[in-house]
């Protein structure tokens, strides 16, 4: 949090749990206390102030229910989106997901589809709402393309429904024509 405060711009991009309210932090092992410290809350509406001045690629569940709140904080941009739902439960709470399902789609349709999109924008080859365009465009193309390619994956089917899905979610919030530079 304190190299985020003190950035005063650049390209913040955060992968975590989170909700419309807050992201959650990891787990690191605290060399004073000597055991293991969990951040629940590592990031709240009262400190998107953090953002302040940079570009901001949230990956988180329900993030862009923090994207208006980020921009009058003075973010510049944020992409955010909506569920995104690798883990899913039953009417009772129990997990149904299948693990082929989840690191199909984490693992050969949304880990490259994140990469491509945000490798377009720092590249220069792209504005972050045309990388946000691009993203989603990649997710049906390759989604179509994985159903095609991975007969013998019984959940095929459900693995391009999901990123279908996700891309749905995704959502670009600010003003167009943002792009990566470096000064030299």
């Amino acid at each position: 949090m304190l190299a985020l405060r003190q950035a005063t711009e650049g390209l913040v991009v955060v992968f975590s749990h989170g909700c419309g309210d807050y992201l959650r932090g990891g787990e690191y092992r605290s060399r004073t206390l000597d055991e293991t410290v969990e951040i629940e809350r590592f990031l709240t509406r009262s400190d998107l102030e953090a953002f302040a001045g940079k570009a901001v690629f949230c990956m988180s569940c329900d993030s862009n229910g923090l994207a208006q709140a980020s921009l009058d904080a003075g973010a510049l941009a944020f992409v955010g989106f909506d569920e995104i739902a690798f883990n899913r439960f039953s009417s009772s709470g129990d997990p149904i997901g299948s693990h082929t399902l989840v690191k199909h789609c984490q693992e050969l349709l949304f880990a490259p589809a994140v990469k491509a999109a945000l490798e377009r924008f720092v590249t220069g080859r792209s504005t972050l709402d045309g990388a946000v365009d691009y993203m989603r465009l990649w997710l049906c193309k390759n989604s179509v393309g994985y159903v095609r390619t991975y007969h013998s994956v019984r959940e095929r089917r459900e693995v391009a429904a999901l990123a279908l899905r996700m891309k749905d979610g995704l959502s670009y919030h600010g003003p167009s024509g943002i792009r990566f530079t470096i000064e030299s």
